[in-house]
């Protein structure tokens, strides 16, 4: 019997393994490909990388960039005072070794599979992701392309990077509210990415293509650039953990995506995974159920903001996002953080309450009134 089975090689699972492994426990990793690359953009704020993967701690730096002051536009500019960083994939991978200590299947298991794997480790934690397709949940979409620093440089305005820029300089209406994400991902290459935060259901890549390259197009990026990027990124971040048939089962846990460690109104997850691994080695050692993501106040004020962003007009959006760039710098880590317990988040959305004028306080609460979530029918009705 091994001590603990994990299922799913990505971040979250690799760095559960590795974690175990190194503590004296005996893993068991099951992927169907185990080596395959990690091709999305994974980012977090700097002040959020663990004491335990810090270069100091670990030999190997796992930033691949960092920089100062994102800024945010709801129209208004408002600055966000923190350093924000790109995690190499790579580097954490290295960082995350798997040794001896864990023995590697290549192998895809499903829910029933889960429960069968009981007869061969003490514990079980099912790492794969929030369920991908199978999750019927609301959704956060993205596409993006990664284009050389100075094509990308009429996109940004003179700014080091956009973390949320929310201005509707493009030409169509119907795909609903999204944002233009523009970040440096080292000295020579930027991600442009159009991003709707919530959507249930939520815009299909085909939109957000288009809404992408109009708003490009009209900032003065050229279109050849556009037609030809050095690489496309999609993106497809279910907010909600899946129902697993197995969740009564106290041998079978979920940890990352899986165990609901994503932030349910802002798609955050690889920050609160990472900071939970001590955690969660600590419990599977010593016979404990792995720690909760955040407390149930917290993760019902998530639900709260998630209900407002996926039944808001645009017009609320816009003022529900300036009133965040109005918080002090401490309150906006506060909603922003997955990991922050309950008086801080609620604290944070009542002084975004208060900053709101009064006739957007009322599209507040319609939104959260109203039974259906918005209609994202782009241009050809392909949502």
């Amino acid at each position: 019997m091994f001590d603990v089975a994990i299922v799913g090689l990505g971040p979250a699972g690799r760095a559960l393994a590795s974690r175990c492994a190194a503590a004296g426990l005996t893993v068991l990793a099951l992927d169907p490909q185990p080596e395959a690359p990690w091709n999305q953009t994974l980012a977090l704020w700097a002040d959020q990388v663990p004491p335990w993967l810090r270069q100091q701690a670990c030999g190997i730096d796992v930033l691949a960039h960092r920089f100062h002051d994102p800024v945010l536009y709801s129209p208004e500019r408002a600055v966000l005072t923190r350093e924000y960083a790109v995690l190499d994939t790579e580097g954490l991978r290295v960082a995350l070794p798997i040794g001896d200590g864990v023995t590697v299947e290549r192998s895809a298991v499903d829910d029933a599979g889960l429960v069968a794997l009981t007869e061969r480790a003490h514990r079980v934690v099912d790492c794969r992701g929030a369920g991908g397709p199978r999750n019927r949940g609301p959704l956060q979409t993205a596409y993006g392309i990664v284009v050389e620093s100075s094509a990308a440089a009429p996109a940004l305005g003179g700014e080091s990077a956009l973390l949320m820029d929310w201005r509707t300089d493009h030409d169509d209406d119907e795909v609903g509210p999204g944002f233009l994400y523009a970040i440096p991902l080292d000295r020579d290459r930027v991600l442009l990415e159009e991003t709707c935060l919530a959507g249930m259901p939520a815009p299909t890549p085909a939109d957000l293509a288009s809404r992408l390259r109009s708003r490009l197009l009209r900032r003065g990026v050229a279109h050849a650039t556009i037609d030809e990027p050095l690489a496309v990124e999609q993106v497809r971040i279910p907010l909600l953990p899946r129902l697993r048939p197995d969740a009564s089962r106290p041998r079978v846990e979920a940890f990352g995506t899986a165990g609901g460690y994503g932030h349910a109104a802002t798609g955050y997850s690889v920050a609160a995974m990472l900071e939970s691994v001590p955690a969660a080695v600590v419990a599977l050692g010593s016979g404990r159920p792995i720690p909760s993501p955040r407390s149930p106040l917290s993760t019902a004020l998530h639900a709260v903001g998630l209900r407002v962003l996926l039944r808001a007009d645009d017009a609320t959006m816009h003022e529900l996002f300036a009133a965040f760039g109005r918080l002090e710098s401490r309150q906006q880590h506060w909603f922003l953080d997955a990991a922050s317990p309950s008086y801080q988040v609620g604290a944070a959305m009542w002084n975004m309450w208060v900053r709101m004028p009064v006739r957007h306080k009322a599209g507040m609460m319609a939104a959260l009134l109203r039974k259906e979530a918005r209609d994202h029918a782009g241009p050809g009705g392909s949502a």
